[in-house]
């Protein structure tokens, strides 16, 4: 291939030409018909069972529903962690499998278990759900509804009409609607006139619920049809419930009218949403994980113009508060615009080098034509267009032009021995072919195990890696095709890069000395670093210093992370009061706290809700939560992390409210805290120990806002029947119960269709006469025996109950969390768990750092497995190409160097270290062994020549120098823009392009020098070595025997 390709192009050049034409024409088409997302597609194996059971508190889900289902799938195979949550009405058991664990296959065995203790669940909880965690399950848009029609008809505007024609966009999975109270139609009875006529409000319920049926009455068969025969008994309209009959005990009858009143209302509010400050409809979108989010969002908006045209009442504004698009388009725009400049940049760079626009034209061809290709073998793989598959091209426009350049550099040497152009570009690329060979197998091997590190983040990182492994791929067959095509077409026999006639002749004359003058240095440099061994040490102690001492400098002042910010511009602020508020009291706390808000000059939309969970947790109405969704202006001076940090203080004044602050969607498990510290052990003590480890985490500098998860105790009057007394009374538990709740918040008696709706049917007392919890003592239930005080019928008592019940791995446990002042991740960690360590808890309590902090140790442990494999797979194929097990030990010293580099350009961009520089490291072991493997090729040619070691690598460095300053240096200016870049996404770019600047720098400069003194050395052993085998292969080989001389058997033993 080496030189069948570079022949290929010079003496058929029409042919080449179509196969570059085809490679780019299919990319440009493939680029067009990716899907665009925020990152790539990442399967969590984790499952959920969620289980409503109405009118339970928290200690009833979870013994009757939450550990009999905990129980049932606790062994099953792969399973990592079980979490499990019990609030009122609600039981959520999350299963987190390992990683290689196939979810759908999960959620099955899941559903198995769980159905096989169906029968063993109350017979009042509803079925099980269970399902997969989904990604995808957020919403791609959020929408305010507001206007004068007040929440709740908007709410049926929103219900009855915007769901359904939203639910109809391409791509939309899912849609919900909170604020306002639900339509219901209402039957208010008259506690008087009941008792006027020794009535019930469960007669009425069961009056209602007999007479709206519809039952199948079988069939009529005539011999040549049959005929279906049905009784519906279904209202039709509201007015029909007032004349349903109530048979009195005397005989009369009674019109339901006479005792109650019917009519199509609104129920009590259980949820609310505002915007800007009033009250408001808020409207949630969900895409189908498969559906491309830009195009979706798209499509919506058009929808959304459609709607404000067509429904939408006078006076009714739609505004779009959260349009999860935007981030993306933004994010990808920016991208798009580094990898151009830099391409820009690193045209520039090499018209400094080559003084001609041939030969850079050569060169800037080859890095749009590299990554146009790309998304041909992209598309192919099913890849989405996200910052990860543009980041890898985005930091490998450097890379990949290196190729190029080192043939067009080797290109351009051959025309300065006086070949003609299409001679100079068929022998320049072929005898350069191994060398960029190696430096392509290089880069495969190393982006090949990133492509594959387990865990979460090498689902994050496979595309990025395999990305990177195509881009590679296409860089190689185009630098053998298309720069020796151009290059025997565009360049001329006199080709030179001295500074010639043309108007930048005193410029390139300038350069032309400063280049030569650096050769010059170079040159004397390298000579006496070779003349003696000392000097030689004196190299490679001086390089082992600044290791050392970088790394030491690194672990000083480079602190670590596991996500950068992403900065999105949305801001999550989560508020909770004490559990027995009710929902009034939590608006108006929302209602104070909004104003504070909206004075910042950053916020742009504030969109509340309260009681309204999201997800898996809708069913759990907490009236005493409420959440804000903060909307950032996109010309904003300051980030969404140093707003988070400017909105807490303002949450700490406000009494009686635990009041969390994060980022909102984005990726990252824990939005709502920096470190999470998990208490776990048996519930007698369990809230005592906790309190007494957040204490001692409050007295770790560099914390703010420490806190935890242990709810106060909120009262519960439970009534405990006495079956006797009930027996006597001729009443059952669940007639009391059916009783009280009539008498509290109503008891729905059926649903009313009307118009495709369906209307829950609710008896109830005027709100005046409904009573009140510390009236619940005077309650009288019908009997037969007459109305008996329900205290005659068991006991009531007042008992605390906690709001709600966390498990981990079957323990109840609790969190303890807390906000970095100062410092960073791993340093505040390291002092937590130092604390903590002096820190006595009674015997069968325990702690554990969690969270974001566990993130990244799993993280850093999945990428130096992927360091490590990278370096072995380095070295095999160093081996194998230079076909020595030495030289490739040689070429790799410049491995410590490179690292040395990226920490030092973290440290002084002040760039923490997180997984996209982690994973810059293990990029610069395929970049900085480029470096050697270009002179070392180059030694070995001459070698092979009859040169010694010293007179050929002191040769090979300052020919190498000019193809080494320029591929290094363009990898600088080609991610310079990433490095200084700002905007959407730019926290992913910053950190990678900054290790990778810094390693390749670093470890080009000291690799000059380092490697020939390496190289020599190894040599001289290599040799002394041979000549000890070789000596003692001679002292063990048998004499010669003379001719005819006598057999001597003792000699010969």
């Amino acid at each position: 291939m080496f030189r069948f390709l570079p022949r290929l192009a010079v003496q058929r050049p029409v042919l080449a030409t179509m196969l570059i034409v085809v490679f780019v024409v299919l990319g440009a088409f493939s680029f067009f018909q990716l899907r665009v997302d925020l990152f790539p597609d990442v399967e969590f194996p984790v499952v959920t069972v969620t289980t409503v059971y109405p009118g339970a508190g928290p200690e009833e889900v979870a013994t009757q529903v939450t550990e009999l289902i905990e129980d049932a799938v606790s062994n099953i195979a792969n399973l990592d962690e079980l979490t499990s949550f019990s609030r009122d009405n609600l039981s959520i058991v999350i299963l987190q499998f390992e990683l290689e664990v196939d979810a759908d296959l999960a959620a099955i065995d899941v559903k198995d278990q769980v159905d096989a203790i169906r029968a063993q669940l109350p017979s009042d909880a509803e079925a099980p759900v269970v399902q997969k965690f989904d990604i995808d399950a957020f919403p791609v848009m959020q929408v305010a509804l507001s206007g004068p029609q007040g929440a709740d008809r908007l709410f049926d505007l929103a219900d009855d009409q915007l769901r359904e024609r939203l639910s109809r966009v391409a791509g939309v999975a899912d849609v919900s609607v909170v604020g306002g109270r639900t339509r219901e139609v209402e039957v208010t009875v008259f506690p008087h006139r009941l008792e006027a006529f020794e009535l019930s409000v469960q007669d009425v319920v069961d009056l209602i619920r007999a007479e709206n049926l519809v039952v199948p009455g079988g069939r009529v068969e005539d011999g040549t049809r049959t005929t279906s025969v049905r009784v519906t008994g279904e209202y039709r309209e509201v007015r029909e419930l007032e004349e349903l009959r109530l048979f009195l005990a005397d005989g009369n009858v009674l019109r339901l009218g006479e005792v109650a009143q019917v009519e199509d209302g609104y129920g009590d509010r259980t949820q609310l949403a505002r915007s800007q400050g009033e009250s408001a409809v808020s409207i949630s979108i969900q895409k189908q994980a498969d559906a491309n989010t830009v195009t979706t969002v798209a499509g919506i908006r058009v929808e959304l113009d459609a709607i404000r045209a067509e429904v939408l009442p006078p006076g009714a504004q739609l505004v779009v508060v959260q349009d999860g698009s935007e981030f993306i388009e933004d994010a990808i725009a920016d991208v798009l615009s580094a990898i151009a400049i830099g391409i820009l940049l690193t045209t520039l760079i090499l018209f400094l080098f080559l003084h001609s626009w041939r030969g850079t034209l050569v060169a800037a061809l080859a890095m749009p034509a590299t990554i146009i290709s790309t998304f041909l073998l992209l598309d192919q793989a099913g890849f989405t267009l996200n910052v990860m598959t543009l980041l890898a091209l985005g930091v490998t426009v450097g890379i990949l032009v290196t190729n190029t350049i080192v043939v067009l550099e080797n290109i351009y040497r051959y025309l300065d021995m006086g070949y003609d152009p299409a001679e100079a570009a068929e022998e320049g690329t072929a005898e350069i072919g191994v060398a960029v060979a190696a430096s392509a197998l290089t880069n495969l091997v190393v982006f090949t195990p990133i492509a594959f590190m387990r865990g979460i983040i090498g689902q994050f990182f496979y595309a990025f890696g395999l990305t990177v492994v195509f881009a590679t791929l296409f860089s190689v067959v185009i630098s053998f095709i298309l720069a020796p095509l151009l290059a025997a077409k565009l360049l001329r026999k006199n080709e030179s890069r001295r500074a010639g006639r043309s108007m930048l002749a005193p410029a390139w004359r300038i350069w032309d000395r400063g280049y030569l003058g650096l050769t010059d240095s170079y040159r004397k440099g390298l000579t006496w670093a070779l003349s003696s061994p000392a000097k030689g040490w004196a190299i490679i102690g001086a390089v082992t210093v600044f290791f050392v001492g970088s790394l030491a400098l690194s672990t000083q002042f480079v602190g670590g992370e596991f996500l950068p910010d992403a900065d999105e511009g949305i801001i999550q602020v989560d508020i909770e009061l004490p559990a027995d508020a009710a929902i009034d009291r939590t608006e108006r706390m929302v209602m104070a706290f909004e104003p504070k808000l909206m004075e910042l000059d950053e916020v742009e939309a504030i969109l509340s809700t309260v009681a309204a969970g999201t997800g898996f947790q809708a069913a759990a109405e907490s009236a005493n939560r409420a959440q804000l969704l903060v909307t950032l202006r996109e010309d904003r001076a300051r980030s969404t992390d140093e707003m988070i940090r400017v909105i807490r203080p303002l949450a700490a004044g406000i009494p009686d409210a635990e009041i969390q602050v994060g980022r909102a969607g984005g990726f990252g498990p824990q939005a709502g805290a920096d470190i999470l510290v998990t208490v776990s052990g048996p519930a007698d003590r369990l809230e005592e120990v906790t309190e007494q480890v957040t204490a001692a985490v409050a007295e770790v500098t560099g914390l703010t806002d420490v806190r935890n998860t242990v709810e106060q105790a909120r009262e519960e009057l439970v009534f405990r029947p006495d079956r006797a007394a009930l027996a006597d009374a001729g009443l059952t538990v669940g007639r009391v119960g059916g009783a009280i709740r009539a008498a509290l918040e109503g008891e729905v008696a059926g649903v009313f269709r009307s118009a495709g709706d369906e209307l829950d049917i609710r008896v109830r007392y005027p709100a005046g006469d409904r009573l009140r919890p510390e009236q619940v003592r005077e309650l009288r239930i019908p009997s037969a025996a007459g109305r008996l005080p329900i205290t005659a019928l068991g006991t009531l008592e007042l008992e605390e109950s906690a709001p709600a019940i966390r498990r981990e791995n079957r323990l109840r446990s609790y969190d303890v969390q807390a906000d970095i002042a100062s410092g960073n991740l791993t340093d505040r960690v390291a002092d937590i768990q130092a604390r903590l360590a002096d820190e006595p808890l009674p015997p069968g309590y325990s702690w554990r750092v969690g969270g974001e902090f566990e993130d990244f140790g799993d993280a850093l442990a999945a990428i130096l497995e992927a360091l490590a494999l990278a370096i072995i797979l380095t070295y095999i194929v160093l081996a194998m190409i230079l076909e020595s097990f030495i030289r490739p030990l040689t070429i790799m010293v410049t491995l410590p160097l490179g690292m040395a580099g990226g920490f030092l350009g973290l440290m002084l961009a002040g760039v923490p270290l997180n997984i996209f520089a982690m994973m810059a490291v293990v990029m610069l072991v395929g970049i900085v062994v480029n470096n050697a493997i270009l002179i070392l090729d180059y030694a070995g040619q001459l070698q092979r020549k009859g040169k010694s070691a010293v007179e050929a690598v002191g040769e090979a460095g300052p020919v190498r120098l000019r193809p080494i300053l320029m591929s290094n240096v363009a990898i600088a200016v080609a991610l310079l823009p990433q490095a200084v870049g700002t905007g959407a996404g730019a926290g992913f770019r910053i950190p990678m392009a900054v290790v990778t600047i810094g390693g390749a720098l670093v470890a080009a400069v000291f690799t000059l020098f380092l490697i020939p003194v390496i190289y020599v050395k190894s040599e001289a052993l290599v040799d002394r070595w041979k000549a000890r085998f070789r000596a003692l292969g001679e002292r063990l080989s048998p004499e010669k025997e003379d001719e005819g001389a006598p057999f001597d058997a003792a000699k010969a033993r």
